[in-house]
């Protein structure tokens, strides 16, 4: 695990761009995804990684959190988990990962339909994590306004401490993020932010729903963070995605 500059990162210096990093492709990656489109997010720098040849695999909390009852009339919670789940499907299968490296996790959820801090659902990210035997993880900042992203990050913590192997967890900045230090980030432009957003829009339900209430879409709101990321750092190049490196 400790290659490709990882253990060389001064994560009190000034943030690093990823792709100055030599990572080797024989890391292993995997995501953890509190909800469908948290892959998404992170699209630019997983795509670059994926070019690298390194291995991605993903698990995402079955869940349909964030589908409005307006969206499609009459959907039981099952039935908005289905949704999401095939709007996931759809877009990865457009980010072009294998649907073998897809696992759905079936953790306890809340009444609002996010996953629950429990021992059971601790158990059962632990025994999916040391099945994919990551290097790296990626997963959202757990400093967050949203109680999902929170527990996920609790509940891998607990794991990575179990694990007995050196994990480097990269948290990720998003809209609900309340604050984190900037250790790596991923510059892109235009290109690359329109192919964002077309990932993005296959989560259409979380689309429409911030049109509806924010006046934008899914794909604006993600990629006017990462604007804010780039001026922010000063780069010359318009978007970033950002990391805070745990280990």
């Amino acid at each position: 695990m400790m290659d490709g500059g990882l253990t060389t990162l001064v994560l009190k210096g000034p943030p690093t761009a990823i792709t100055e990093l030599s990572l080797p492709n024989t890391l292993r990656l995997l995501v953890l995804a509190p909800h469908p489109d948290d892959f998404d997010e992170i699209g630019v720098t997983l795509r670059f990684l994926s070019r690298n040849g390194n291995s991605i695999d993903i698990g995402v909390v079955r869940t349909g959190s964030g589908v409005e009852d307006s969206y499609r009339p009459g959907l039981t919670r099952a039935d908005k988990a289905d949704l999401r789940e095939r709007e996931q499907r759809r877009s990865l299968q457009f980010f072009g990962l294998p649907e073998n490296r897809l696992t759905f996790l079936p953790l306890a959820n809340d009444a609002e339909d996010q996953p629950v801090e429990s021992p059971e659902n601790c158990a059962a990210l632990e025994a999916f994590v040391m099945e994919k035997a990551p290097d790296i993880v990626f997963l959202p900042h757990g400093n967050d306004t949203n109680s999902g992203h929170r527990v996920m990050v609790s509940l891998f913590r607990q794991v990575a401490r179990r694990s007995g192997r050196t994990l480097a967890a990269f948290l990720n900045r998003d809209p609900k993020t309340i604050e984190m230090r900037i250790d790596l980030y991923m510059p892109f432009g235009q290109d690359e932010a329109d192919w964002k957003a077309e990932l993005l829009r296959f989560h259409d339900s979380q689309h429409q729903r911030n049109l509806y209430t924010r006046g934008h879409g899914l794909d604006d709101r993600i990629l006017n963070e990462n604007r804010a990321i780039a001026r922010e750092l000063s780069l010359d190049d318009e978007y970033a995605e950002a990391y805070e490196v745990e280990f």
